[in-house]
């Protein structure tokens, strides 16, 4: 898309490209499809897609294409094979640029088939601006070490260390021949740079974290400081982490060994098919993404005595900034949040450990003790016990009557709660918590209550760790590329194919919810969606009848042919309250707009 003066841009700075190109993409993830889909095509190129090999070969056969980029693990026949037979069909016909994306180098090499009729191989998950040279000006892109060209592939290597010394440990873990980084051994003072651990002579990559002696997540901290080793596996030897390691050995059988050889190659593998930029994140939220990448699974968590919130998660980073991280990247659109228990919160330390008790409501002692009370049928005196006794006898306080008979002269209708301390008497002791972290005091009826959640990858996150920043980046890291219904992507491409056709202009409204949370909590789920499916209609309405307004799983969007971005920004306090104006509760709706100029 070409660009506009003065206007910010989320691409790269390249120039635009000097001619259209005709590209063939044959790739079965609809994602991965939509992606390169729309940067190509904004940036002027004519697409195909096609979801088999079957369809890619049929394609090739009937049409021109300069260059054709080929999932290697197609339906019907894989992309080596369509390459073949291609050839073999077309014979001295031209042909376009045969571009190999897979995340499977051995695979590919391994098949019976000749890898070298491929012109080039872009290791997944894609690089988008590897993705864009190669279709634009036909440049040699970085490799698999072992694809065809022998050119190294953009693959980003946790920090090395030098072979470890010899143990004096008999575990016969170490008899697996892995390059372990040891606690506390490796983690002393010196070993760790400011960002990435210092290699050693010069020796091999590390293929796993092992705890040696007991360990907090504080002690693990600097995993989250050097590059690339917060993605490595961690075994607890001590068995003192608990479920923040990805396997404790502490009682492991020496038949059992599989189960060590099987997590590091597991996570070695996930760990090679990681985007570049993961693996050299600084920011906690890509470091978080990129650890549930490699660990395979959601961030759970589970009930821990030891923790100051009362649980831990199957991570070693510290629960109170795991939580933290994973709500702004659920802010972002990145993980979805589901709960798992609710609890207390102490409003000065933040520690969940209570001492929840019954407690006097004059003095808040705790020293409180049941006692019978008694009602006289006489003169209808009711009170405790202690005031009718004298000595073996029972008198009335009030008409200093003895009281003789039970059933005939008084009754005990219940018992009444007596302060030790104080003396107060209630029928209701009050219940408060007393923190056993710092000691502070909260009423039960006034302290905070805290949500535990685990969180799981959204689909927009599944994009972001495919494409890598560019995903975010050339979007400027707010349109929600993965939360487009097809239909606005379809749409959208439309309009930027007329922008570089004419330059006639459009805008986008992403529409977000961010106050949904507390809406919920206040009037519940099934209002709130209410609320939200009010406001699109009444957004229609404002926008009139050639806005295409389109609801999405989040987020929503509306979409304005033949229109100014500019003026758009300037309406949209007028356009959101417009909306809202007739709702009984303002879903709080904030809108982004973008334009031609901000998709470049």
């Amino acid at each position: 898309m070409k660009r506009q003066a003065g206007k910010p841009t989320g691409g790269d700075d390249r120039a635009e490209p000097a001619r259209a190109v005709n590209v063939l993409i044959a790739e079965d993830s609809s994602i991965t499809q939509d992606l390169l889909k729309l940067v190509l095509e904004q940036r002027g190129h004519r697409v195909t897609i096609t979801g088999d090999g079957g369809a890619a070969l049929k394609a090739l056969l009937s049409g021109s294409y300069d260059v054709a980029l080929l999932d290697f693990h197609l339906p019907e026949m894989n992309g080596l094979e369509v390459v073949s037979r291609f050839r073999d069909e077309a014979g001295d016909a031209p042909h376009p640029r045969f571009v190999a994306i897979t995340a499977d180098i051995e695979g590919l090499l391994a098949h019976q088939a000749n890898c070298e009729r491929f012109d080039a191989v872009v290791p997944k998950p894609v690089n988008i601006q590897d993705i864009c040279k190669v279709v634009e000006d036909g440049a040699a892109l970085p490799q698999s070490a072992t694809a065809p060209d022998g050119a190294k592939a953009v693959q980003a290597p946790v920090a090395a260390v030098a072979p470890l010394p010899a143990e004096d440990d008999s575990s016969p873990i170490y008899g697996l021949g892995y390059n372990f980084l040891r606690w506390p051994d490796d983690f002393a003072a010196g070993r760790f740079a400011a960002r990435s651990l210092q290699a050693r002579g010069g020796g091999r990559d590390v293929d796993a974290v092992l705890v040696r002696a007991p360990a907090t997540p504080a002690d693990l901290a600097p995993l989250w400081q050097a590059t690339g080793l917060h993605l490595l596996p961690v075994i607890d030897m001590a068995g003192t982490l608990a479920g923040k390691a990805d396997l404790d050995c502490s009682k492991l059988a020496r038949d059992r060994l599989d189960l060590v050889r099987d997590l590091i190659e597991g996570f070695h593998d996930r760990r090679a098919a990681l985007h570049a930029d993961l693996h050299h994140a600084e920011d906690p939220g890509e470091q978080l993404l990129g650890r549930m990448v490699v660990a395979g699974g959601p961030l759970m968590p589970f009930y821990d005595v030891g923790s100051p919130m009362l649980v831990g998660y199957n991570c070693t980073m510290d629960p109170v900034r795991l939580v933290g991280t994973a709500r702004k990247l659920v802010e972002r659109g990145l993980l979805s949040a589901a709960f798992f228990d609710r609890v207390h919160e102490c409003a000065s330390c933040g520690s969940s450990h209570f001492n929840v008790r019954e407690e006097c409501p004059e003095c808040r002692s705790s020293n409180l003790a049941d006692e019978a009370y008694l009602h006289h049928y006489r003169c209808a005196y009711q009170g405790p016990e202690a005031d009718f006794r004298r000595g073996d006898a029972l008198v009335c306080p009030k008409c200093r009557r003895e009281l003789t008979s039970f059933g005939r002269d008084y009754d005990k209708p219940g018992t009444m709660v007596v302060c030790g301390s104080c003396g107060h008497t209630t029928s209701e002791p009050s219940v408060g918590f007393m923190c056993l972290s710092c000691g502070a005091h909260a009423d039960g009826d006034a302290v905070r209550t805290r949500d535990i959640e685990s969180f799981r990858f959204t689909d927009e996150a599944s994009g972001f760790v495919e494409a890598g920043r560019a995903f975010l980046g050339f979007v400027q890291q707010t349109l929600r590329f993965a939360e487009l219904p097809l239909e606005l992507v379809v749409a959208l491409n439309d309009e930027a194919r007329r922008f570089n056709e004419n330059g006639t202009p459009f805008a986008l409204l992403d529409i977000s919810y961010p106050a949904q949370r507390e809406i919920e909590r206040e009037h519940g789920p099934r209002r709130f969606a209410e609320l939200r499916g009010q406001f699109l209609e009444n957004l229609r309405h404002v926008l009139g009848a050639e806005a295409r307004v389109v609801k999405g799983q989040a987020y929503d969007f509306a979409l304005l042919r033949q229109t100014d971005p500019d003026a758009v920004r300037g309406d949209v306090e007028a356009i959101v309250s417009g909306a809202a104006e007739h709702l009984a509760v303002d879903p709080q709706a904030v809108v982004i707009v973008f334009g031609p100029g901000d998709l470049s």
